[in-house]
């Protein structure tokens, strides 16, 4: 350590977004009072630091560091205004002394990281804070009689306030520990990862050294305390630099981005993250110089806080609930000989005094409480990607506030504010930046109304950072990257769907230019399921006509040629599929004829009703193309029910079990309801069951089964529950009575029924 001016170099070791550490840190600065600040984190975030400095950040916040070339390899720096980095570095800023960071550059971070992915070999690390660290937190939990490395943590230093030695004793002593503890966690780690220690720590050496060269006077280093022991190894700089010399590197570009309370919580994967943001951020309002709280009062605030969301809630939580909890609490931390109540003893108290026992209330209040929902602020004086800036102007004019809870948002397309939100989610969307998610979407299409769900993720600035390939304002990227994904496709689905979604995102332009490419497709295509499939978002879109900028004219005469087409050639591409390209030619046709309805052409509907009706007398047809066909024929009651009835006794008695029960299976979609509903085609189902004899009723047993398996076992028992009762008089079938021969033999195989479709018992 000598070669490193073990005299001028102060190493003071933190945990990641620990309250009481940057407490602990800010007294220690003071006391050192040091001409530098080194902080751990990446080189390339020093021209980001000076921002730190205003107002214009407001945290959570994160410097996101991205390769420049691939947006996707990406890490992030959180800071919450209770971390000591953050802290550590407003203690210099305010006193004009020199602070950088000392880590290794995230152009090596992230070029390690690639290299690991195509060479696992290389090892890797994924965050600033190793997974190790747990373990010999918990190695020196166990020595000192706690359950966890976080319970021991917290209560010796996060939530230990009232300390009778100084802060630089306490971090000596923290360091002495820390050191131990990694010299018994390496001898199991790992190769890779103690490879990926050695590489950081030997930068974080080189770099401290260039700044004890620099910078006369004392120099405090700012770092996880798992790092404290590889920088006291006394290398020699030429070592040092042997070992980072032949790293990988990538250039990388740094901004700032906005944070959120859930992603700084462990739950979300963090390796540093902390089990309650929302505790923590309520713990540094104790320990910060703005607030002087007593350590009543600072109980008695998290209590109301608890009765006042609880109240939100529509639980019963009055004032006098919360005055006894915070009384519980602090005498637990008594009977603990703790200095303060911890969230143990919080959480305790308010289960106990105002929820009774009950451990519900609390966790409805798990997300807003103790993980807590804050999302950072980054001011207009703060550099960000030239998308992030237009996304920030954009949410001024749509008031739309970036949250880290889920929003349900309900629009008027009708109104000028709610058209403006509406454009902006759906143009978010096409960059792959799912802000908003529509709720209900096929329902809330095509009418003037929209709800969504809006919610926002960290990862979304990566997803813009991505985007800035394709234009540097929202409509300009938004409409560009559509326009590539519809000349790398030939899919006609995928064309009509991006016509759809460019035209909500009203991107005209571009959705005239996915309409040429959809036409010169559609007359090459000879994929009949797929130009089926097309339709359907075309046909939707102009339900949109008076509250979106839509080319009607253009988009009918579209659906009309397609239609034509695949009218013209439905009959003879129903012939000889196999399962697979049957069963999406069904969800096609489905989607088809549910199009035409909505499109509304009387002439194109019945030409298409006529080849329904050509396919089921096609002796050719794939039987379950034949079984949807004559559904739908039924359905919209184009046939009438004595032929309905001869089509399906033609097919069921086909003498093919396997076609029989792919005819079936088709007729039979849509679910119990339907069935429930429709006394002709249940009356239908049971003459046919009832006239079949012994043998073929064997036969059509695996169809049946087949054809019923998708109902819930409440819904079988309702339709044999009907099927018990008098069914409505047709003039095809006579209805059945207490001695008709068909009703005996219903009621001898209604026992072999109930066992085939699974329902135990009779009704």
């Amino acid at each position: 350590m000598a070669a490193l001016g073990e005299e001028r170099a102060h190493l003071l070791g933190i945990r990641h977004h620990g309250p009481g550490s940057a407490a602990l840190l800010c007294e220690a600065l003071t006391a050192i009072d040091p001409a530098c600040v080194l902080v751990e984190g990446p080189p390339e975030g020093d021209r980001l630091i000076p921002h730190m400095a205003g107002n214009g950040l407001r945290p959570p916040v994160a410097m996101l560091l991205y390769a420049a070339d691939d947006p996707k390899d990406a890490i992030f720096m959180p800071f919450a205004e209770f971390s000591p980095e953050w802290q550590a570095i407003q203690w210099a800023l305010r006193r004009n002394r020199p602070v950088r960071f000392f880590d290794w550059p995230a152009a090596v971070s992230i070029a390690v990281r690639k290299a690991a992915r195509e060479d696992p070999e290389v090892g890797e690390q994924d965050a600033p804070e190793q997974a190790a660290t747990v373990s010999a937190l918990d190695l020196l939990a166990g020595s000192a009689g706690y359950e966890d490395g976080e319970a021991f943590w917290n209560a010796l230093i996060e939530q230990h306030r009232s300390r009778g030695d100084s802060a630089l004793a306490v971090f000596a002593s923290i360091a002495t520990a820390m050191t131990e503890a990694r010299a018994a966690e390496e001898r199991t780690s790992d190769s890779a990862e103690l490879r990926c220690n050695a590489w950081r720590e030997a930068h974080m050496r080189h770099n401290l050294r260039a700044a004890l060269k620099e910078i006369p006077g004392a120099i405090a280093v700012v770092t996880g305390a798992w790092h404290i022991g590889g920088l006291r190894l006394n290398t020699k700089a030429a070592d040092d630099r042997a070992l980072i010399k032949d790293l990988p590197r990538v250039k990388v570009d740094a901004t700032w981005i906005p944070w959120t309370d859930s992603r700084l919580s462990a739950f979300s994967g963090y390796a540093a993250g902390v089990i309650s943001p929302g505790w923590y951020r309520h713990l540094w309002s104790l320990y910060s110089q703005a607030t002087a709280y007593t350590v009543e009062q600072f109980a008695s605030v998290w209590q109301s806080r608890t009765a006042f969301l609880l109240r939100e809630q529509g639980f019963l939580a009055p004032t006098a609930s919360a005055i006894e909890a915070t009384r519980l609490a602090l005498a637990l931390a008594a009977m603990r000989e703790l200095p303060m109540p911890g969230l143990a003893e919080m959480r305790e108290a308010s289960l106990a005094v105002m929820c009774e026992g009950n451990p519900v209330p609390l966790a409805i209040l798990e997300r807003k409480l103790y993980i807590g929902e804050e999302v950072g602020e980054i001011g207009d004086g703060v550099p960000q990607n030239p998308l992030a800036r237009d996304l920030a102007l954009w949410q001024k004019k749509t008031r739309l506030k970036p949250q880290d809870l889920d929003q349900d948002i309900k629009l008027d397309l009708r109104s000028e504010a709610g058209l403006l939100k509406s454009t902006l989610l759906h143009r978010l969307s096409l960059l792959n930046v799912p802000w908003g998610k529509l709720s209900d979407t096929q329902s809330s299409r095509g009418t003037f109304r929209e709800t969504w769900v809006l919610r926002w993720q960290p990862e979304y600035s990566v997803a813009l950072a991505e985007a800035l390939v394709y234009g540097v304002t929202i409509d300009q990227a938004a409409g560009n990257a559509a326009l590539q994904r519809a000349r790398e496709t030939n899919s006609v689905t995928e064309l009509a769907s991006l016509i759809q979604d460019t035209l909500v995102a009203d991107l005209p332009e571009t959705a005239t230019a996915c309409i040429d490419l959809l036409q010169t497709a559609a007359v090459s295509s000879s994929d009949l399921t797929d130009l089926m499939q097309s339709v359907a978002p075309l046909a939707g879109v102009l339900r949109y006509g008076t509250a979106r900028r839509v080319p009607e004219e253009t988009l009918r005469s579209l659906i009309l040629s397609i239609s034509v087409e695949i009218n013209a050639g439905v009959r003879l591409a129903s012939r000889s599929l196999d399962e697979e390209a049957a069963t999406a030619r069904i969800c096609a046709m489905e989607v088809f004829d549910d199009a035409l309805a909505l499109f509304g052409d009387d002439v194109l509907t019945a030409t298409w009703r006529h080849e329904l009706g050509r396919i089921v007398e096609d002796h050719q047809a794939t039987s379950g193309i034949a079984g949807l066909c004559l559904r739908r024929l039924h359905d919209r009651r184009d046939w009438d029910f004595d032929k309905v009835a001869v089509e399906f006794v033609r097919h069921t008695n086909s003498g093919d079990p396997k076609n029989a029960g792919q005819f079936l299976e088709a007729f039979l979609r849509g679910g119990a309801e339907v069935i429930l509903q429709d006394p002709a085609l249940l009356q239908l189902l049971d003459i046919w069951l009832c006239e079949l004899d012994d043998t073929s009723f064997t036969d059509a047993l695996p169809l049946l089964r087949r054809s019923f398996s998708d109902l819930e076992s409440g819904a079988r028992r309702r339709i044999l529950a009907k099927l018990r009762q008098p069914l409505p008089h047709t003039e095809t079938v006579l209805p059945r009575t207490g001695d008709d021969p068909a009703a005996a033999a219903f009621d001898a195989a209604l026992p072999l029924l109930y066992q085939i479709l699974g329902v135990g018992g009779r009704p």
